[in-house]
């Protein structure tokens, strides 16, 4: 829960556990004192800059010199800032790539500093343990969370219309939040109908021209399902003006922002998938300084299996503990 997230962090950080022993966190166990880190992000939405936020507050308790920069979605862009993380003399890369079919190539530009990729994440093959690593949460299991919700909801219907509003085409985020999604539903054993399924760009505005796209079809959707909460208030602004109640259509997302959670008490989202931006920035920074440091990702919490990947949970959140994430 994010209010126990944030009380934790504080308790544990009091304690040593986090962030090095009390009094002097540069100087603790898990102290990156002298490592400069740099941070890349593809474009720094809410979510995003929540995230980095984050980041640069845990660098800096753990004794860390810390630049960030956006690419502003350009990829070349994104290369001229590794190049410059490695002129610069950095230890370390946090990279939120533009495209992750890029990895290999923004792992080249980066010579022998070791990369913290986050938020988007590429394919297995380019990851390595203890040299290229992922922070994030399992993007599978958000949209088997939603899943989980549609079926639960619609227990007692053999067959249901599901709308899907998707972000970004190349986003890891995407394929695997609907795939995730799809393939539960699939299972399911019912007759899922799809109205409708296309890209929004996470974006509210794109989202809600679309959905009265869909409106102008005549088709009913039983169910929205946005792969963020951005997207779902963009479908709940078209419900609005055109008229359409919330208790005749499903809208859910996943992030549990603040807008989103706002969304769900005011009784117009019916279910969300919270995402700790502050936790996926502050383990992407302690994943940074161990491999700036030369040292292994053994025993950090969350860790793979693989040790290629740090996965911070996804939670549920509907109107039952919706009071939890604000």
């Amino acid at each position: 829960m994010k209010k126990v997230w944030k009380l934790l962090t504080a308790l544990f950080a009091c304690l040593g556990i986090f962030t090095g022993c009390a009094g002097n966190a540069g100087d603790g166990e898990d102290s990156a004192k002298g490592v400069k880190m740099y941070l890349t992000v593809s474009s720094a939405d809410t979510f995003r800059q929540n995230l980095i936020d984050s980041a640069e507050k845990t660098a800096k308790e753990m004794g860390a010199e810390f630049t960030a920069s956006d690419a502003e979605g350009s990829l070349e862009k994104q290369l001229a800032q590794i190049k410059e993380a490695v002129e610069g003399g950095y230890d370390v890369i946090l990279c939120n790539p533009i495209d992750v079919d890029t990895a290999l190539q923004l792992e080249v530009a980066a010579g022998d500093i070791p990369i913290v990729f986050y938020n988007s994440c590429p394919a297995d093959e380019y990851l390595e343990e203890d040299k290229y690593v992922f922070v994030g949460s399992n993007e599978a299991d958000a949209g088997k969370y939603q899943a989980e919700y549609i079926l639960e909801e619609f227990s007692g219907s053999d067959s249901i219309n599901v709308a899907v509003f998707e972000g970004q085409k190349l986003h890891s985020a995407t394929v695997g939040r609907t795939s995730s999604l799809k393939g539960a539903l699939k299972d399911s054993g019912k007759n899922i109908q799809y109205v409708f399924d296309d890209y929004a760009d996470w974006d509210t505005e794109m989202a809600k021209q679309q959905f009265e796209v869909l409106l102008k079809t005549g088709q009913k959707a039983d169910v929205v399902a946005c792969n963020n909460d951005a997207m779902a208030l963009g479908v709940i602004q078209a419900c609005e003006e055109k008229g359409i109640g919330f208790d005749e259509i499903k809208i859910i997302g996943i992030d549990a922002t603040a807008e989103g959670c706002q969304a769900i008490k005011d009784g117009k989202m019916a279910f969300t998938v919270y995402q700790s931006a502050s936790g996926q920035g502050s383990y992407a920074v302690k994943a940074a300084a161990r491999l700036a440091q030369g040292k292994s990702l053994d025993g950090m919490e969350y860790l793979s299996e693989d040790k290629k990947y740090v996965w911070v949970p996804f939670e549920k959140v509907d109107k039952g503990n919706v009071k939890d994430y604000e």
